[in-house]
């Protein structure tokens, strides 16, 4: 806070001769009019406050740019000027000192008059965009002039009071981060299988950002079976903004056994530790069940109750053709040895025509044929 207290009767002296030495006819008449304006004042006490002209100026903090996108929004610094004095208003104005290239500065009011002890707000906007590099810092500067006292003009000399405030607009540092892994497919294992799932991490934020990578359900594959060889957690450090990092992986084993097939999605998250941004990204792990063994008891297993009715009705039918077939070969050749013996006795030779060539004479009603030929085949079977 600033505030004038000099002697009045050294302003005096000093504005006069000043306006003397530089023999300017216009300032002598403003001189003039100041020591008739001023005579006819009361002198100021310790009671009455400061001295015509006393000025002072407060603001608020610095202002932080936030600058994420889908979260901007222009900053503002509130001020007040206050006239100090007790017995003249004062015409005040407004001035600033900006060399900013990113973000552009304005103020609200440029001049305004305050009576004596009165005070005025005014706002100065900082406005800049999305996206701006978190190492941007600009400096400003706010001025507050006493340019008059009620009628008399007082800027440029020695009665204008003068309040200023000098501060930092810097830009909020974001993260926002992209993992990327480019196949996003399920992932088909067997049983103690490893898989290596790999990828990458984007800085899509506006600082260097060490971005955290980690296996959210670790506990619930582990607790299927799954070993995860590479660790559930990596980490990418020192990404530079608009960068990507080296290649990361996570390697996983699969259950050393499944009855049945298991299968369980794994989740993926990538954070930045410069929010609270993050990114996540999620598929399936299939583990095949085990084959069965080819064991006798295994493949009677997949056979059904009809399929053996089946297979057992054409095995019996088969082995009854057998054996009928050897029964008829029996019969067949003792019938071929009966008529061998009578061609031997009997002459003149009979000849047997092509079509009793298989014409077996079989008399089951025969008691002979019973006690003899059929006994006789059984033994040679």
């Amino acid at each position: 806070m600033l505030k004038l207290t000099p002697n009045i009767h050294h302003i005096h002296d000093v504005f006069l001769y000043r306006t003397f030495m530089a023999g300017n006819g216009k300032a002598l008449a403003t001189l003039l009019v100041s020591l008739l304006f001023l005579a006819l004042l009361p002198m100021p006490s310790t009671a009455q406050g400061g001295l015509p002209g006393s000025i002072s100026m407060e603001c608020s903090d610095d202002p932080v740019m936030d600058v994420k996108p889908g979260e901007y929004q222009d900053e503002t610094v509130e001020c007040t000027v206050t006239n100090d004095g007790s017995v003249l208003a004062e015409n005040v104005e407004i001035t600033q000192e900006w060399d900013g290239v990113f973000i552009s500065m304005s103020i609200s009011e440029d001049s305004f008059t305050l009576e004596a002890g009165d005070s005025q707000d005014f706002t100065v906007t900082f406005v800049g965009e999305a996206r701006l590099d978190s190492e941007i810092t600009y400096e400003f500067t706010i001025t507050a002039t006493v340019t008059a006292w009620g009628p008399l003009p007082v800027e440029g000399t020695p009665l204008s009071n003068v309040a200023n405030h000098t501060g930092d607009i810097t830009v909020n540092k974001y993260g926002q981060v992209t993992l990327d892994i480019p196949d996003t497919s399920s992932r088909n294992m067997k049983t103690s299988e490893e898989v290596s799932i790999t990828f990458q991490v984007d800085n899509d934020g506006n600082a260097v950002d060490t971005i955290e990578i980690r296996i959210n359900n670790a506990d619930e594959l582990e607790a299927l079976g799954f070993v995860i060889q590479s660790g559930a957690f990596l980490s990418a450090r020192d990404v530079q903004p608009d960068g990507v990092s080296e290649q990361l992986e996570f390697i996983i084993r699969a259950p050393s056994n499944a009855a049945e097939e298991i299968r369980k999605t794994i989740v993926i998250e990538a954070s930045s530790t410069n929010d609270d941004s993050s990114d996540i990204v999620d598929f399936d792990l299939i583990v095949e069940a085990e084959e069965e063994s080819a064991g006798l008891g295994a493949g009677l297993s997949e056979v059904s109750t009809d399929d053996l009715a089946l297979y057992g009705a054409i095995g019996g039918g088969v082995l009854f053709v057998i054996f009928l077939l050897i029964i008829i070969g029996r019969v067949s050749k003792r019938t071929s040895k009966n008529k061998v013996a009578d061609e031997i006795t009997e002459e003149p030779a009979i000849e047997i025509e092509d079509d009793d060539e298989f014409d077996f004479d079989l008399d089951f009603d025969d008691d002979e044929f019973l006690a003899d030929d059929l006994d006789s085949m059984l033994d040679d079977l």
